[in-house]
């Protein structure tokens, strides 16, 4: 577990800095104005809060179709709105990319300081509401649960997706 851990920073710290040093190298212009440096900025940080969001499902997503999967072919499709709970993260960083490309160039710094914040949100609200997906199907197929209450629990850390969601359009 730690490994995966160290791999994942180690990953995550190499595509940062890969992605903040390549535009350097491709620059031919010696003079450079905050100007044209705050939208590639904010460009970088959007894609990093679009990647974060959408990594967040995938491994929401991985978790809770593995609890999915271990309950057997006939609980498969009595359990899935549980499952795919996780992925409405990755179409919420969809949502925030193509509403704030239009304020790139006027207020890049908003849009990074937003974007940095929802793609952290996005990302672990997505990894843990997996996890409670998990174990909501756990417990259905265990007897001791149902799906309404499933649901219900994973309804949480979905409600704090929404709030990152919310903030940002009326963060200014």
């Amino acid at each position: 577990m730690i490994r995966k851990k160290i791999l994942f920073v180690l990953t995550f710290a190499a595509i940062l800095i890969g992605g903040l040093s390549i535009p350097v190298f491709a620059q031919t212009v010696t003079t450079t104005s905050a100007n044209e440096w705050a939208p590639l900025i904010a460009r970088i940080v959007m894609g990093l809060s679009l990647s974060l969001g959408l990594a967040g499902s995938a491994i929401g997503l991985s978790i809770s179709f593995s609890a999915l999967l271990g309950g057997g072919e006939e609980n498969f499709f009595k359990n899935i709105a549980v499952a795919m709970m996780p992925s409405s993260q990755g179409i919420y960083s969809i949502v925030i990319l193509f509403s704030n490309m239009a304020d790139i160039t006027t207020n890049p710094y908003t849009v990074a300081g937003r974007a940095a914040i929802f793609g952290i949100t996005m990302f672990f609200s997505s990894w843990y509401q997996g996890t409670v997906c998990a174990a909501g199907i756990r417990s259905i197929l265990e007897g001791r649960n149902t799906i309404a209450n499933a649901l219900v629990s994973a309804a949480m850390p979905e409600t704090y997706a929404v709030f990152a969601l919310v903030m940002t359009f009326i963060m200014k």
